[in-house]
């Protein structure tokens, strides 16, 4: 088997002709390491930011779309065939990885549109398995689609939060809940540290994750505001502008009253030395230009922005006041990326 007809292989390669300008994915897997350094040779890969995503060149392209060809005639291993072959039969909900082990003789292989499809076609829902958890001190309940109702109170007294699986929600009708402010939280540390209050509801979005959020909220009753709590930095605010754009909502952050006390004492640069190297590392640039405002937020973000410094979500969490603030308020550009 030749390096273009192995499945991971043409997968990755496919996802990296399937980009558009400026979108980028990990080649941090083994078989990526193997693709990124064979496409180094031709000088055909190129990092998006300072992340690790990669782009392909316009030679990375060109390269890409000649070495598929040249294997396009080779008859393909067929998963599927297989299990017919075997007598196995696809469960009506499957893990993506145990689906990419059976079809693509790898777990770690990406399924790609067309694999889906496929799936969908048969009547087989593939899911990540991921989990969303919710924090409430108010009385919560889960509403099914076959009209029974479960209350989580008792759950959320005993463990402090609750875990919704990825399967469960494709059975779930609503949630009841009676509170006054939705938040989607960023990070781990600060989604089960943050001093919970009566009539507010935590949700833990991990990054970009935003997947179970945008199915979870839709379910809340419309009428309750939310906003975001994540880092103070570029990409914080791209996340909260696209749960905000997702979920068809006012964009808002949610923040301590106080916020420019800690900005001045934990505000932190953009980018940073790594000791003994001569790399270094940081966030993305901010996007957001600088504004006069005696607003508390645009004092605190203006700041920020001229000391190209940014905030970490987990400092402050010792805040005890806090409010919903609206970015429709200040005159800069806030649209970040979906």
């Amino acid at each position: 088997m030749t390096f273009f007809e192995r499945v991971e292989i043409r997968a990755l390669s496919e996802r990296l002709l399937a980009l558009a300008a400026g979108q980028g994915i990990l080649l941090t897997s083994r078989a990526g390491r193997e693709l990124e350094e064979m496409l180094r040779s031709v000088c055909g890969v190129q990092p998006i930011g300072r992340g690790a995503r990669r782009q392909l060149t316009e030679r990375g392209r060109e390269f890409l779309i000649e070495k598929l060809a040249q294997t396009a005639g080779e008859s393909p291993w067929s998963g599927e065939a297989v299990l017919v072959a075997l007598g196995g039969q696809l469960p009506a909900s499957i893990n993506s990885a145990t689906l990419s082990g059976l079809w693509l003789q790898a777990c770690k292989a990406i399924l790609s549109p067309a694999h889906l499809a496929r799936a969908e076609a048969l009547g087989v829902r593939v899911f990540n398995d991921e989990v969303i958890r919710l924090r409430s001190a108010s009385s919560l309940s889960l509403l099914w689609k076959d009209g029974s109702r479960y209350c989580a109170d008792e759950s959320l007294n005993m463990l402090g939060e609750i875990a919704l699986p990825e399967r469960a929600l494709a059975r779930l009708q609503g949630v009841e809940w009676q509170g006054k402010q939705i938040i989607t939280v960023e990070n781990k540390g600060a989604f089960v540290d943050y001093p919970l209050q009566k009539g507010e509801l935590l949700l833990y979005v991990p990054g970009r994750n935003t997947v179970l959020a945008k199915q979870v909220i839709p379910l809340l009753p419309a009428a309750i505001a939310w906003a975001h709590f994540g880092d103070l930095d570029q990409r914080g605010v791209d996340i909260a502008s696209g749960l905000a754009v997702a979920m068809e909502r006012p964009l808002a952050l949610w923040l301590p009253e106080d916020l420019m006390g800690y900005t001045c004492h934990y505000a932190r640069p953009l980018i940073r030395q790594l000791e003994g190297q001569k790399s270094s590392r940081g966030k993305i640039p901010w996007r957001l230009a600088s504004v006069q405002s005696s607003g508390m937020l645009i004092e605190a973000l203006t700041h920020l922005i001229t000391h190209k410094a940014w905030l970490e979500q987990e400092v402050l969490v010792s805040a005890r006041r806090w409010k919903s603030w609206s970015l429709r308020e200040t005159p800069m550009s806030l649209h970040g990326k979906n």
